[in-house]
């Protein structure tokens, strides 16, 4: 009696564990919340994390060596080189951020092209099945009636095709996140069109002032200049004050240059968004015309005067258009995110700082008071 108490209390306890196991797989995250698991849990940020805590235990060596044999040069390198070690690792965690986003966005996509294939195929089978009873009727060729069943074996090809990405591109998040291929997100950010009319100016104004990259250079700079302070005759021979003098020399031309690099960069990625922007207007007014197309297909085809033909090729296009606003919708989002990246804004911080960023709104013109009589 005991020994099945026993048995009946694990068993409980199991089902007890599996529901809550359950219930937190089936919990939606949100992309905000998977770059945080990007950014805990990751293979990624774990190579990223050892790596910085290799370059602190050589920064404490260093400095306690610094003690043995002062030097205010070697100090002033020394807290540099930690300083880029530790500005090298936020720069390895935006780019992994940057890969869970595309992962997200990966998965989400083909989760809506699976629903797109399913939709195109209820939409030939529908037609098979009109083709098949006007068959019966007489009112079609038998070749119309193949060619309508080899428009049905197509899309279940798109359909399998579709369930195969999206078992790929889930395989792919879960990998990443956790190293689990088998473990399978349910996302809860959608994969929307939010419009954003951002200013060029104020994003290259930004990037200058927030990218790691110039940060380093800049105080690399600001080493080369205590550098040259400290070394002078005739303290020091004058092929060291030469040497120190071409090294703040070299140091202003790199931060030069690094300012230019991203100046490019984001006006690059800018010039990539503001495309992506504008396609997707016109990929939701093709998907528009090809609907209606299909509409009005289907309307001469049932009054005898379209062939099966055209109206499978409307079905096609309709089914070609939805993919493409899809792939649009998928572009600007990627295009956005790679802005931000190339800006130094994570996804965290976006909400807080794409106010800053958009182009002001023009001032209202002022109404002319009538003059008093």
């Amino acid at each position: 009696m005991r020994a099945f108490t026993k048995w009946i209390g694990v068993t409980v306890m199991f089902l007890f564990l599996f529901a809550t196991a359950s219930v937190w797989a089936a919990e939606a995250i949100s992309l905000p919340q998977a770059v945080e698991v990007g950014l805990s849990e990751s293979n990624a940020i774990k190579v990223a994390t050892f790596t910085l805590k290799q370059s602190e235990v050589t920064y404490k060596q260093n400095k306690a060596n610094l003690l043995l044999q002062p030097s205010i040069i070697s100090e002033l390198e020394l807290e540099n080189t930690w300083r880029s070690a530790q500005r090298n690792f936020e720069v390895q965690k935006s780019a992994i951020a940057l890969k869970v986003e595309e992962l997200y966005y990966n998965q989400l996509k083909a989760e809506r092209t699976l629903l797109l294939s399913q939709d195109n195929l209820k939409r030939a089978e529908k037609q098979l099945e009109n083709i098949q009873t006007k068959f019966s009727l007489g009112t079609v060729a038998k070749i119309d009636l193949l060619k309508s069943e080899l428009e049905v074996d197509n899309a279940r090809l798109e359909v399998k095709k579709a369930e195969h990405n999206l078992h790929i591109a889930q395989a792919e998040l879960a990998s990443y996140l956790t190293g689990d291929t088998k473990k399978v997100f349910t996302l809860a950010t959608q994969l929307e069109f939010q419009p954003l009319d951002l200013d060029l100016e104020r994003c290259i104004a930004y990037a200058l002032g927030n990218r790691p990259e110039i940060k380093a250079k800049e105080e690399a700079l600001a080493l080369s200049r205590k550098t040259v302070e400290v070394t002078r005759e005739p303290y020091y021979p004058p092929l060291e004050v030469e040497k120190a003098r071409a090294a703040l020399q070299l140091a202003e031309a790199q931060l030069e240059d690094t300012r230019n690099s991203v100046i490019l960069e984001v006006e690059q990625k800018f010039v990539n968004f503001i495309t992506a922007l504008d396609s997707v207007p016109v990929a939701q007014k093709n998907q528009e015309i090809a609907r209606e197309n299909l509409n009005v297909a289907q309307a001469r085809f049932d009054a005898g005067v379209l062939t099966v033909v055209d109206l499978l090729d409307a079905q096609n296009n309709l089914y070609k258009a939805e993919s493409n606003y899809l792939d649009a919708i998928f572009s600007y989002n990627m295009s956005k995110a790679q802005l931000y990246q190339a800006l130094g804004i994570n996804v965290a911080e976006r909400e807080k700082y794409t106010q800053s960023l958009l182009k002001e709104a023009p001032k209202p013109e002022a109404e002319e008071t009538p003059a008093k009589q």
